[in-house]
């Protein structure tokens, strides 16, 4: 385990620190009343614990509150809540208790039926209290070892417990703990493996742990070193399902298909699902794709975009709320930011909106037999409290689902400008004044799962980071072990000379995202009247593609453009 030295600069937006009085009894229903422990941990508390909030989130499921000062509380404080997941311990320091009033009000909250979750060193406190290992189930022992942070499968998997139940082996990036402090009795529901760790051998550990202290119920997993294995999909709906399980709760958080042991048939149950705001194609309940046109981020997108199971895109993380899965959207129009959102205008109740709007004025969508789609959408662009300054005439065909899986969006794109002088526009590259190394994107975009691992980057011309290129194709090993991606072929006719492929493949915290960014080499001036044609064809491919295959793709689309 590593220590956190020095001052650390505490930055929690979504956290609220707890404000206690008075007493209430526990709810009944399906409600978890939630208090996350954090304030100390030898880990990144400050960066993990607004994570864990946001994994539980859903406000019919849980409420969630924060203490930075869980040594304070009394019975009357444990007594408000369902379950405590402990995101807190006293490392180094494992000798000294947290005192007899704290103790005693911990285990009365547990032993009435309190429930207790302790991620990665959330136990690894109070060493000489046996009763508080008991509860906090694994810690750092004097054994305990990692290696470097590695990709392990989570398997084996105990299918009668709530918890685990239904699971399918998923994989994590994650600081695989070795010989954890177990205590006697406790119940494993999953354990870890991986093959290729740093250290050159094997791991097969109990990750997953649940025990009972009186009526209270307790669990413990190994996973969640950081932030980045947090975003993880399979540790997510594990903690939530944890959560609802150790307060009490029936169960309800659903696995989706790609970790779930549900068998499938191979034959699709392809239906349509249609409303005022969005158009999907599932197979029975799993979505395949769905285009959402009117929706708080205030620009059509698609999510998620899925195939053999595995959903590719990823929808507004918090690093970039902006990006949305698979979608097309302007930089600079007349020096107005049409891509980021405004503080002024932005928040989670009221919907996100940019400086620049884009707005979807008419659609008009097709679901055909064969189950394919044409959609077509008239848009406009104007700064706000003014006048449109462009318009788009963009149609959208979805191919039906091939055999292997796969299927393809075409997006054929029709800007006219209406201003005298229309500026299409991008933040200055690194070479040019006031650039920056983000700088020259814009235009057709994917931003990927950030469950994804093992990027992969295929083009005609992978010299100068791929920048001029007609497909680049980028895929990944995927939450559940597969592979999968989307190569994206441009119009050679319908594009321009200021186009370059603007790459992104940062594996610290998954930021995965590519885009032929159509003013990347420099802005396009338009004037009234004047027209600006952009096509795309992408292609949604389950297992690795060779390059010579998606040439082949990229032949074919090239002809049926000269239709």
């Amino acid at each position: 385990m590593k220590r956190l030295l020095g001052p650390v600069n505490i930055v929690l937006p979504l956290l609220f620190v707890l404000f206690m009085s008075g007493c209430c009894t526990r709810t009944r229903g399906t409600l978890a009343r939630v208090l996350i422990l954090s304030g100390r941990n030898n880990h990144e508390w400050q960066r993990t614990t607004p994570v864990i909030q946001r994994i539980l989130s859903n406000r019919l499921l849980f409420r969630t509150d924060v203490t930075l000062r869980p040594d304070t509380l009394t019975y009357a404080d444990f007594s408000r809540y369902d379950a405590v997941i402990s995101n807190w311990n006293s490392w180094p320091d494992t000798v000294t208790g947290p005192g007899t009033v704290w103790e005693t009000a911990f285990m009365k909250f547990i032993r009435k039926g309190g429930g207790a979750v302790f991620i990665h060193a959330g136990a690894s406190s109070f060493y000489k209290w046996e009763d508080y290992h008991r509860i906090g189930i694994g810690r750092w022992g004097k054994a305990t070892s990692h290696g470097a942070q590695t990709i392990g499968r989570v398997t084996s998997f105990d299918q009668k417990h709530p918890v685990t139940n239904g699971f399918s082996d998923f994989l994590i990036f994650d600081e695989l703990w070795e010989k954890t402090d177990i205590i006697n009795g406790a119940e494993c529901l999953a354990r870890v493996k991986a093959t290729d760790n740093a250290d050159g051998h094997s791991i097969d550990e109990g990750s997953v742990f649940v025990n009972h202290t009186g009526r209270g119920r307790s669990f413990y997993t190994t996973l969640g070193h950081n932030e980045r294995a947090m975003l993880n999909s399979g540790f997510q709906i594990l903690l939530q399902r944890a959560v609802q399980w150790v307060a009490g709760k029936h169960i309800t958080v659903e696995l989706p298909r790609e970790i779930s042991v549900t068998n499938h048939s191979s034959v699709q149950n392809l239906n349509w699902t249609k409303s005022d705001s969005s158009l999907a194609l599932k197979d029975d309940s799993a979505i395949l794709w769905q285009l959402n046109f009117r929706n708080r981020f205030g620009r059509p997108y698609f999510h998620p975009v899925s195939v053999r199971n595995s959903v590719l895109t990823c929808l507004s993380p918090p690093d970039h709320p902006w990006h949305l899965g698979l979608w097309f959207c302007w930089k600079f129009i007349n020096n107005i930011n049409y891509w980021e959102y405004t503080e002024r205008h932005s928040s989670e109740e009221t919907g996100f909106r940019s400086a620049g709007i884009t707005s979807t004025d008419k659609i008009s969508t097709d679901c055909n037999q064969d189950f394919s789609a044409d959609i077509s959408m008239e848009l406009s662009y104007r700064p706000a409290e003014s006048e449109v300054v462009m318009s788009e005439y963009r149609k959208i065909h979805v191919s039906q689902p091939f055999p292997d899986g796969s299927y393809y969006i075409d997006e054929d794109h029709l800007f006219t400008a209406l201003a005298e002088q229309t500026i299409l526009d991008r933040t200055p590259l690194e070479s040019e004044p006031g650039g920056r190394s983000w700088g020259g994107y814009a235009g057709l975009s994917v931003r990927f799962s950030q469950d994804f691992t093992s990027p992969i980057v295929m083009a005609p011309d992978t010299s100068s980071k791929c920048r001029k290129n007609k497909w680049v194709y980028m895929g990944f090993t995927t939450l559940s072990g597969g592979t999968a991606g989307m190569c994206i072929f441009q119009d050679p006719v319908l594009t321009t000379p200021v186009t370059s492929w603007y790459i992104i493949k940062t594996t610290e915290i998954p930021f995965f995202y590519y885009s032929p960014a159509v003013i990347y080499d420099g802005k396009i001036v338009l004037k009234n009247g004047d027209k600006l044609h952009l096509r795309y064809r992408t292609w949604i491919i389950g297992g690795k593609p060779e390059p010579a295959d998606l040439q082949a793709k990229y032949n074919e689309f090239t002809a049926s453009g000269k239709k």
